[in-house]
C-alpha cells in the first residue's frame, strides 16, 4: 500500500464516519484512537514509513500500543534541525532500532552541526543491515568526511548518494553489485582512480548523477561504464576572462588555466544531460544508443562529441560559437523534437538552416532566441529543408521580439511548413498582442490546418475553454 492510500484509508476511518460527528469531541477522539490501534502492525508501518523519524519516535507516546511500532520502520530519515543534540538523536534512535532489515537511511547534517557526529558508524550500521537506499548529506564545516571501506563493498545497495562534505576515497577493490543509481553531488575525490573503482565496481549501474564543484580534486572525469543509460553531469564553475584575470593571483590563474576534461564512454547510454561543462576537452568514445540529448552550456565540444548526438530523436541545444561550423555537416536521420537555443553571441540563423536541412524526419522544433542577444542575418535556403515541406508539425518560438529577421524566419516557416499543425508564439513583454497577431494572420500558410496559438490563447486550451 503506498503513501497515498494510507492516508486515504485514514482519511476514512476520521471523517467518513457519520457516527463520530454526532458524539462529544472527546469520546469522538478516543473512537478514532482505538480504530487506528486497531489497525495491523503491517499497515502501521507503511504510514510511518512516509513521515521523518523524528514525527514517527513521537508516535511512542501515544499509549503502549504504539511504543514500539516505530522500532520496526524499515525506512529511517534524520534532518537538522538546528538542534545541539541530533547526534545523540540519531545515535539512540538506531540503537532502538529493531527492524531486521533496513531498506532506508537518509541523513541530513546542517551547518551548524557538531562536527563529532559519527557518521562512519551510521554507515557502517545501515551496510551491516543490509541496507538498500543511502542518502547522505553533510553540509557542515567540518572537512571532507571519509566513509568506511565497507560502505563500497556492499552488495545489497541499490541507490546511493552523497552531497557535500564527502571524500570518496576508494583506495582498495570496491564490489557493488547491486548499485542501480548513483548520485554524486559537490562531493571530493581522493584522486581520479577512486572514481574510476567507484564506477568500475558497479556492473548494472543504470543512472548516474553528477554536479562537480571546481575544487574536487579532480582534472579529468571518466565515466566508463558498459551498463549505464542514463548520465546528468554539470559542473558550478566557468573559465576567468579577462576582466577578472587582474584581480587574482599568478598561481589562482594558472591553476584555472589546466587542462581538464571530461570523458565519456558508456555504450549503453540512451539518455544525455550536460550543464555547464567547462572542461578544456569533452571526449565521448563510444555512444552509440543515444536517444535524448540535453545539451546546455558546453565550453569546448570537438566535432567528434558533436557527430556522437547524430543518433537522436529529441535534442535539446543550447548553441555557442564553437558548434557552428559542425552544423552543416551532421546528419540527424532520426531527430523528432528539437529544441534550439542559441547563445546570444551567435548568428544563428544560418546554423539553424543547416540542422534543419540535415533532419529530415523533424516533427516538433522549438526556438528559445533572445532579442538582446547579436542580431542574426537572413539569408533564404537555396532548398526546403525536407522535414519542412514533409514532417515538421508543430513549431514554437518562446521569446518573440518581431525583430525583422525573426519575421523572415517566420514567414519562410509558416509558407513551407506541409504538415504544420500547431504553432505556438511567446512573446516577449515589449511586443504588443493585437498587431502581432495580425501580422502573424497575414502571413501565407501553406497548411491551412495549423492553429496560431498565443499566451492568452494557450492558457485557455490548458484549462479546456473554447475562444469565440
Amino acid at each position: 500500500m503506498g503513501f497515498l492510500s494510507c492516508w486515504y484509508f485514514l482519511w476514512d476511518i476520521i471523517h467518513n464516519d457519520k457516527h463520530l460527528s454526532t458524539l462529544p469531541e472527546t469520546e469522538g477522539s478516543q473512537i478514532i484512537e482505538t480504530r487506528i490501534c486497531a489497525l495491523s502492525d503491517d499497515l502501521l508501518l507503511q504510514i510511518l514509513r512516509y513521515v521523518p523519524t523524528k514525527e514517527a519516535v513521537a508516535t511512542s507516546v501515544l499509549s503502549k500500543r504504539w511504543r514500539y511500532v516505530w522500532t520496526m520502520v524499515p525506512r529511517l530519515e534524520f534532518k537538522d534541525d538546528g538542534s545541539e543534540s541530533v547526534g545523540w538523536f540519531i545515535e539512540k534512535s538506531l540503537q532502538l532500532h529493531k527492524a531486521p532489515k533496513l531498506d532506508s537511511l537518509i541523513v541530513e547534517l546542517g551547518l551548524h552541526c557538531p562536527v563529532d557526529v559519527d557518521v562512519g558508524k551510521l554507515v557502517e550500521n545501515a551496510v551491516n543491515r543490509d541496507v538498500e537506499d543511502l542518502d547522505f548529506k553533510l553540509l557542515w564545516t567540518a572537512e571532507p568526511t571519509r566513509f568506511p571501506k565497507s560502505l563500497y563493498t556492499c552488495d545489497t545497495l541499490v541507490d546511493l548518494t552523497l552531497s557535500n562534505q564527502i571524500l570518496v576515497d576508494v583506495s582498495s577493490p570496491a564490489c557493488l553489485p547491486s548499485l542501480l543509481y548513483l548520485s554524486l553531488h559537490y562531493v571530493v575525490y581522493k584522486d581520479e582512480e577512486s572514481l574510476v573503482r567507484l564506477l568500475s565496481s558497479s556492473p548494472v549501474l543504470k543512472w548516474l548523477t553528477v554536479h562537480r564543484h571546481e575544487d574536487d580534486n579532480l582534472k579529468t572525469f571518466t565515466v566508463k561504464v558498459s551498463s549505464l543509460e542514463t548520465l546528468f553531469y554539470m559542473t558550478s564553475w566557468r573559465k576567468l576572462d579577462e576582466v577578472e584575470v587582474d584581480e587574482v593571483e599568478v598561481d589562482e590563474v594558472e591553476d584555472a588555466y589546466l587542462i581538464e576534461s571530461l570523458v565519456i564512454d558508456s555504450p549503453a547510454l540512451t539518455y544525455l544531460t550536460l550543464v555547464d561543462v567547462c572542461e578544456d576537452y569533452c571526449l565521448i568514445e563510444n555512444m552509440p544508443c543515444i536517444d535524448v540529448a540535453d545539451i546546455g552550456f558546453v565550453d569546448n565540444p570537438s566535432e567528434k562529441f558533436l557527430r556522437s548526438l547524430s543518433s537522436v530523436i529529441h535534442l535539446h541545444l543550447f548553441l555557442t560559437k564553437s558548434m557552428v561550423a559542425c552544423c552543416n555537416t551532421i546528419k540527424f536521420s532520426r531527430l523528432i523534437e528539437f529544441y534550439f537555443r542559441p547563445d546570444d553571441l551567435v548568428d544563428w540563423l544560418e546554423p539553424l538552416m543547416f540542422l534543419l536541412q540535415n533532419s529530415p524526419k523533424l516533427k516538433s522544433l522549438t526556438i528559445d532566441a533572445k532579442t538582446g542577444g547579436l542580431p542574426p542575418s537572413w539569408n533564404q535556403p537555396s532548398a526546403i529543408p525536407e522535414c519542412l515541406s514533409s514532417h515538421l508539425e508543430i513549431f514554437g518560438w518562446r521569446g518573440y521580439g518581431g525583430r525583422e529577421d525573426e519575421k523572415h524566419v517566420m514567414t519562410y516557416i509558416l509558407a513551407n511548413s506541409k504538415c504544420l499543425k500547431t504553432v505556438e508564439i511567446s512573446l516577449l513583454a515589449t511586443c504588443n498582442l493585437e498587431e502581432t497577431q495580425k501580422e502573424f494572420e497575414s502571413m501565407p500558410r501553406i497548411s491551412t490546418s495549423s492553429r496560431l496559438l498565443f499566451p492568452s490563447q494557450m492558457i485557455c486550451r490548458f484549462y479546456g475553454i473554447t475562444l469565440s
